[in-house]
């Protein structure tokens, strides 16, 4: 067997150890995880009992055109159901923007670091990955700008930031979109938009309703709770649509995430108590933070980058110390950062337990 040339430059993406792992692996009765940027809240009740209601029908396929869920988004974001996008996972839809966008001689442009299937996505279809260097924690909006050439055929661009949490105004995005040549893309991450408590956090949708370039993308995985569905959805021009449908799996979006999904839609006037709890937890950690000496990046979304190397032990080593201690964080060594991690913001009870266990560390 002999493998496409891409292979060889590609890293499988290492995700959180799950909670069941590390509580086998240390004998420990307690384990929190805020590694992942989850949400420590469960679906709603409406959500599960919707899931409920299909089990009766998992022996058929489910909608191909996930219509219903496709329909109530359009409205929800008034455009029309053919300018809607839906993936397993916004990761999936990263995939088939990348199909129809990326080959060998062309170039994606993103923020380094940054979410790491950006650069998995760019080189698997042979395009070049340019990578531009964070400023202050956040996306260099004019770097960016320098980088794009004639060969750059979409930007990547995440907002708040992950894995820093950073924030860009609306009109910041809008003046760089302007900016860009009609045959580049600029792909909008906003998986964490929710969290934003920003007044022009919704500025990215006038973005894309003026510019067929831009597609915005987001996810019912972090504050609706449904990580474990794997459901993300874009909003698009009709052209993009019509490409992605050419390269898309059949039936990629199962059953029980479609009727999830579409129930927790219709709930989102329950977000904003959601998206206090996590003010809160902010709250509580950046408290918790200062009177343990240690500092981090104030954040717009659920999780933070907490620097960890004026603790009692080598900052490489926190991660592994804090995993023996019951508390899954994140190692930002793959981003170059050592002396950070990154932190979700848990449950109240989840983030005294993180803040109990850094102490023993001091």
């Amino acid at each position: 067997m002999e493998f496409v040339s891409q292979i060889k430059n590609l890293t499988p993406y290492v995700a959180g150890t799950p909670i069941e792992v590390v509580a086998k692996a240390y004998g420990l009765e307690r384990v929190v995880k805020l590694a992942s940027n989850e949400s420590p809240l469960p679906p709603f009740p409406e959500v599960l009992e919707a899931i409920i209601e299909k089990f009766d029908s998992l022996n058929r396929y489910p909608d191909a055109e996930a219509r219903d869920l496709r329909a109530a988004l359009a409205d929800r974001y008034e455009v029309e159901p053919n300018q809607v996008i839906l993936g397993n996972g916004s990761c999936e839809l990263l995939i088939w923007l990348s199909l129809i966008f990326l080959e060998p001689g062309t170039e994606a442009v993103f923020s380094d670091p940054t979410f790491l299937v950006y650069e998995e996505v760019t080189l698997a279809r042979g395009a070049k990955a340019v990578k531009v260097p964070l400023k202050d924690f956040a996306n260099d909006l004019e770097s960016l700008a320098v980088a794009v050439n004639e060969r750059t055929r979409v930007v990547f661009l995440t907002n708040p930031h992950n894995p820093t949490g950073s924030y860009l105004s609306a009109a910041a995005i809008a003046g760089f979109a302007a900016g860009l040549p009609e045959s580049c893309a600029l792909v909008l991450d906003e998986a964490y938009n929710e969290y934003v408590e920003e007044p022009d956090s919704q500025g990215g949708l006038n973005l894309r309703r003026s510019n067929d370039n831009v597609i915005l993308l987001r996810t019912f995985s972090k504050i609706y709770g449904l990580c474990g569905l794997r459901i993300g959805y874009g909003l698009c021009s009709p052209r993009v649509k019509e490409a992605i449908d050419k390269v898309r799996q059949p039936f990629n979006i199962n059953m029980l995430a479609q009727a999830a999904a579409l129930k927790a839609l219709g709930l989102s006037d329950r977000l904003e108590e959601r998206r206090r709890l996590n003010s809160e937890g902010r709250r509580q950690l950046y408290e918790g933070f200062d009177s343990l000496g240690m500092g981090y990046v104030r954040t717009q979304s659920n999780f933070m980058l907490v620097k960890i190397d004026q603790l009692g032990v080598p900052a490489a080593s926190v991660p592994e110390e804090l995993l023996r201690r019951g508390v899954i964080v994140r190692n930002c060594g793959a981003w170059g950062w050592p002396e950070y991690m990154r932190v979700s913001v848990g449950a109240e009870k989840e983030n005294e337990f993180l803040l109990e266990k850094l102490a023993e560390l001091k």
